[in-house]
């Protein structure tokens, strides 16, 4: 009677052990889901306003301020960011990343703008506005044409690492050509996936 306790006990261990580990595997299945389907669409957005030149969309404009002066106007650009599941704190870096262009261009009169002063890329870089001169979340001054997703690396279960590959298309073969290689950081916070961090890329 005292073996077949037993034998009852470490059996309801067992299948219990095993049915914990089956949701923990689907729990992970069902974040690799989520994870691939935001990491998808956010590029697949930001590669098509880029060869569609939607500049609003994907990247700050230079407006005249209320005073005759020029400013940045990123407020469709940074709602689209939320939109495609970029965390606040990634949303604050980025928009921190535009405060020198802007402060240096509080001198710079809106109706000379790009007439007779910033008529070069020099002028831009001089005060930290270059940044319509390269590709902001895939690097380069060129589009691609996707990416595709190498590895899901799960560090934490609220934290994930994503490894992408950037691809463009042969269309004399119609095969896609694979190229350079970034990584983006993605975290859970209230259940949500979000993109908290794209790396610069590389080859």
């Amino acid at each position: 009677m005292k073996y077949s306790s037993k034998i009852k006990l470490t059996l309801l261990i067992f299948v219990i052990g095993f049915a914990w580990n089956l949701r923990a595997s689907n729990s992970g299945n069902l974040d690799s889901l989520k994870i691939t389907q935001i990491v998808n669409d956010f590029y697949e957005w930001y590669i098509k306003a880029i060869k569609e030149k939607q500049y609003p969309e994907y990247k700050p404009i230079f407006i005249e301020s209320e005073n005759g002066m020029t400013t940045l106007d990123y407020s469709k650009y940074i709602e689209n960011l939320s939109k495609l599941n970029f965390s606040d704190s990634l949303i604050f870096r980025e928009k921190q990343s535009y405060e020198e262009c802007i402060r240096n261009l509080k001198n710079v009169k809106y109706k000379d703008f790009q007439k007779t002063v910033f008529t070069n890329i020099d002028d831009y870089e001089q005060v930290d506005c270059d940044f319509f001169n390269y590709n902001r979340w895939i690097g380069g001054q060129e589009s691609i044409d996707g990416i595709r997703i190498t590895k899901i690396d799960f560090k934490t279960k609220n934290c994930a690492l994503i490894s992408i590959e950037y691809y463009e298309l042969d269309p004399m073969v119609n095969e896609k050509f694979f190229w350079g290689r970034n990584t983006l950081t993605m975290i859970r916070l209230n259940q949500k996936w979000l993109i908290d961090n794209i790396d610069s890329w590389k080859y």
